[in-house]
């Protein structure tokens, strides 16, 4: 479990860019990205030091620094990769939008205590991004970026397919998408659930697609 942002081992060296030296140890990346979540589930991001990452991997600062070229880039990656062991990172190509957007929804992962304790950490995260404007580059690039590619996906195969309208601007109907989850988790304090997303694609999203709406009585 490494980096996974494109700022990637070699400090601020681009994708498929190595520094010179010896190969890192992969194991050492997932205790590093373990302490890290531990970290930021304990402290929050704010108190989080990379001094305290190192502390909790058994590590030198300078092999956290050899990976990530600062603590934004670091905690960004170990949420990505904690996100990605907990829910698909792509929707299946059903053939249909209808289907694809069903499957959009299946991808939801069921809530338990792991992803509730995720979306705290997520919660706290938005707010110090607030503050701290690398982070909030990080989270926009990275984390958010993830769930974007996704429902572009299932918008570029239904213009393929002829669904949708080529001439149709669909730039910002993924963010407002994810705008939707973004303020239910950071002012209504909720984890988004499946109904949730269920409710967001059948109400809003659909709609906005032209695609047809189902029956109320709709499984979720």
């Amino acid at each position: 479990m490494g980096p996974t942002n494109g700022l990637r081992r070699g400090g601020n060296a681009p994708d498929g860019v190595r520094a010179p030296g010896r190969p890192l140890d992969a194991t050492l990346d997932a205790a590093i990205v373990a302490a890290a979540l531990e970290g930021l589930s304990e402290l929050g991001y704010d108190r989080l030091s990379m001094e305290e990452i190192a502390a909790r991997a058994h590590a030198g600062k300078g092999a956290l620094y050899r990976r990530w070229p600062s603590k934004a880039a670091l905690v960004v990656d170990a949420v990505v990769a904690w996100r990605e062991a907990l829910a698909p990172t792509s929707v299946p190509d059903t053939g249909s939008l209808d289907g694809d957007l069903d499957a959009l929804v299946a991808a939801v992962p069921d809530l338990d205590e792991e992803l509730r304790r995720q979306m705290g950490v997520v919660v706290g995260l938005l707010t110090a991004a607030g503050r701290d404007p690398e982070l909030r580059e990080a989270l926009s690039t990275t984390a958010l970026d993830r769930p974007r590619q996704m429902i572009r996906s299932v918008l570029d195969r239904a213009v393929v397919r002829g669904e949708i309208p080529a001439e149709r601007d669909l730039e910002l109907v993924p963010d407002v998408v994810i705008g939707l989850v973004q303020v239910r988790v950071t002012l209504q304090g909720d984890v988004p659930d499946r109904a949730f997303v269920r409710r967001v694609v059948d109400g809003v999203l659909r709609p906005l697609l032209g695609a047809a709406v189902p029956a109320p009585s709709r499984e979720t």
